[in-house]
């Protein structure tokens, strides 16, 4: 079953509105919470008319920093194991960090009434915004020791080249604007909390909230069946989800908080804008002899996120002469955090782009160049590959697209009018995994349940765990049961850095293993059994049925010999190492996965208006799961990297203010702008990384496609366009 296109068995749900999302639990006479967000960047509050807002219509509370309750903070020092957001618990202090900080929370009897009160706040400030300009990053700069890394000598390679390509690449800030924006319920009975939250990371969510309360974790329940999108913006932990706890713990009843579409902007992280240097050093025939990659960006005064452009450069080629740095400034801003392929999305632009340029050069086509510069192992640690089947790409993909037709000289190639290019770039992402653990409870009926406390983003988890644990149990997919999305369930690890399924995958493979020796010990046990006697080594199950010794049964037969309903196994291998980010820093391998785009880009010579006909992406991501699934994600992953290389920019004006904050100035692809799409992928298992020998799908698609893109329409015009998005003024 594992590969399979299977439909998402959760799709008739969510077509009939019988999904429930976070806003749409019923829960007993519920309040009303909008947040009132500071309008200065610096400063602290000096007074606010909360008396008088209090005293409007169907208002029950005001809540700020002088009439709160005590929350506890978090560590500064990283302590905890705490994924947060910015680390801020609202309204502990009156000191004001950033425009869009939450200053008040209005809690009232109906939505309606909490927005009205809400617009009626009035704040007073000690003092006004200070600069913030997102553009100011080349000066009272940080340095994290971690971000830096050399191997070789940087400065001899670039004295000693034949060509050099020197150029800056820039990439504006960006917001996640998923169709679901952030809220949640919450409701307490005792020192008992339930939260209907619409999150990427139940069981962090369940320890930062237990923290911040002071609860043991167990008093914490955190819901999240389905969510509508995320993209890294619901994985940290936000104020956001202290917000309504707060209020329902002061008032007393239940509060639903509604967040607004511009209150995202501000809230929930963004992708910083980042300027990189590239330098690109080597020799005519091809060769490079030495990359340098320079990241300057910013980060919020708390200093709790650094932006990681070049990672993948420090990887993806076999150049013995590698500088790595990142610069970033403290400014007054909400902080940036991980947004889709956060770090490799720009780098890899930035990276691809200058390879292009030095293809260009030195006139060599840009898939010889980086066959030419293949790397079969991690250049820094010298770590092979676990698998890597890049070149496969290469080849595959341009097959596919037609590359070895390309007309190489850029501004030559016209279309029934129209400017016609083709370019390319390698993608990558690396390859994650966490730990957690897991229940499984067969009954008598042969139905299997699953239970953890991960999320289906709305990527189709649901569906490819019963695929995965069906497989491995030996019985079919619908006659597994998959619970998920509550923290009353074992931990479970975070839906982001592509990593879910090969974490959740791999450890419910191991805990069916584990289950079905368990249940042919009690089968060979049993008096009643027809394996009655056997070794339980003897014992496989197909289709449901237990097979051995020349005899078969149903599964559930076992169970029912027990006298019980149920059989119950849970599985806690790897539940040591459940908050890690990644579990696989001791191998012997280097866990990445690759891929190929290919981009046609067509542009009116005239207008400047870009259009991009065709695709073609073709991936090495280890083995896959569910085809149809897969497919989406490959699109989805490279319509982001569509809307990078052409519409989507974040604008700030000096203090930090964004000012194109709603969906009308903030620009995402629709269906109107993709055209021909087509997805390959080498379906080649890395038994090395994943039980099931799979790797993160998530974030791949985006890496790539927006350098491929922007070489496409350098060849189409012969301008090359560095600082995204790709808008027609750039190309006029």
């Amino acid at each position: 079953m594992i590969g399979a296109p299977k439909t998402r068995i959760d799709g008739p749900l969510k077509v009939t509105g019988r999904a429930k999302y976070a806003l749409e639990y019923a829960v007993d006479r519920p309040l009303y919470a909008v947040s009132v967000k500071s309008g200065v960047n610096t400063g602290t509050v000096v007074s606010l008319n909360a008396a008088e807002v209090e005293a409007l219509p169907g208002v029950v509370r005001v809540i700020h920093a002088v009439n709160t309750i005590k929350l506890q903070p978090f560590p500064t020092d990283g302590s905890g194991g705490y994924s947060t957001g910015d680390g801020l618990v609202p309204f502990q202090d009156t000191e004001i960090r950033f425009i869009g900080q939450d200053v008040a929370l209005v809690v009232a009897e109906t939505l309606e009434q909490a927005e009205y009160a809400g617009s009626q706040v009035k704040i007073q400030y000690s003092s006004e915004s200070t600069e913030a300009d997102t553009s100011a990053v080349f000066e009272d700069y940080i340095s994290p020791e971690r971000m830096q890394a050399e191997t070789g000598n940087m400065a001899a390679a670039r004295a000693g080249a034949e060509v050099t390509v020197e150029q800056r690449y820039v990439v504006p800030s960006e917001h996640h604007n998923a169709l679901e924006i952030s809220s949640c319920i919450a409701l307490w009975k005792g020192d008992r909390l339930t939260m209907y939250d619409t999150t990427q990371a139940v069981t962090n969510y369940q320890r930062c909230t237990a923290h911040v309360f002071g609860l043991p974790e167990e008093n914490v329940r955190i819901i999240s069946k389905f969510i509508g999108g995320g993209f890294g913006s619901k994985g940290s932990y936000w104020a956001t989800s202290m917000l309504a706890p707060l209020a329902a713990k002061m008032v007393g009843r239940p509060v639903k908080l509604h967040m607004s579409r511009q209150d995202m902007f501000t809230s929930s992280g963004h992708r910083p804008k980042v300027y990189q240097d590239l330098t690109i050093a080597g020799r005519r025939d091809g060769t490079i002899t030495g990359i340098e990659h320079v990241t300057r960006s910013y980060t919020n005064l708390d200093a709790t996120y650094f932006e990681a452009c070049g990672n993948a450069t420090k990887m993806l080629y076999g150049v013995p002469n590698i500088k790595v740095a990142h610069t970033y400034r403290k400014l007054n801003v909400s902080s940036p955090k991980y947004l889709r392929s956060p770090g490799e999305a720009n780098g890899v632009y930035a990276l691809e782009c200058a390879l292009d340029e030095f293809a260009h050069e030195i006139g060599m086509d840009p898939v010889e160049l980086r066959l030419m510069n293949y790397a079969d192992k991690h250049p820094f640690d010298g770590k092979p590959f676990s698998l890597k089947k890049l070149g496969e790409c290469y080849r595959r993909g341009g097959e596919q697209f037609g590359w070895a037709d390309r007309n190489r000289e850029p501004g030559k190639l016209v279309r029934d009018g129209k400017l016609i290019g083709h370019g390319m770039a390698t993608t990558t992402y690396p390859a994650n995994r966490g730990g957690g653990a897991c229940t499984l409870i067969l009954d008598t009926e042969g139905v299997l349940t699953f239970q953890n406390a991960i999320q289906d983003i709305g990527t189709g988890t649901y569906t490819v765990m019963g695929q995965i644990i069906g497989d491995e149990m030996g019985i079919d997919s619908d006659r597994v049961r998959v619970e998920i999305g509550d923290s009353d369930f074992p931990a479970g690890t975070v839906s982001g850095g592509s990593k879910l399924t090969a974490s959740a995958g791999s450890w419910a493979i191991i805990g069916v293993r584990n289950f079905k020796s368990k249940l042919f010990d009690m089968s060979v046990a049993q008096a009643e059994s027809p394996h009655y006697g056997l070794s339980a080594e003897d014992l496989t199950v197909e289709n449901g049925m237990v097979k051995g010794g020349g005899k078969q049964e149903p599964l559930g037969n076992i169970v029912a010999r027990s006298g019980e309903d149920t059989v119950k196994y849970t599985e806690l291998s790897q539940v040591a190492k459940e908050h890690a980010f990644s579990m696989m820093g001791d191998a012997p391998y280097s866990f990445h996965s690759f891929g190929a785009v290919f981009a046609e880009a067509e542009v009116d010579p005239d207008l400047g208006v870009v259009t991009i006909p065709r695709m073609v992406a073709v991936f090495d991501v280890g083995k896959i799961m569910n085809a149809k699934l897969a497919a989406s994600q490959f699109y989805g992953g490279m319509i982001w990297g569509y809307g990078m290389a052409l519409l989507e920019e974040s604008k700030y004006n000096e203090v930090g203010r964004v000012v194109n904050a709603d969906l009308a100035e903030y620009h995402v692809a629709v269906n109107a702008d993709i055209r021909d799409m087509k997805i390959d992928y080498i379906d080649a298992p890395d038994y090395n990384f994943s039980e099931h020998g799979g790797r993160g799908i998530g974030e791949i698609g985006a890496t790539g496609t927006s350098a491929a893109i922007a070489n496409a329409i350098f060849n189409a015009t012969g301008k090359r366009v560095r600082d995204l998005p790709i808008t027609l003024d750039k190309l006029l």
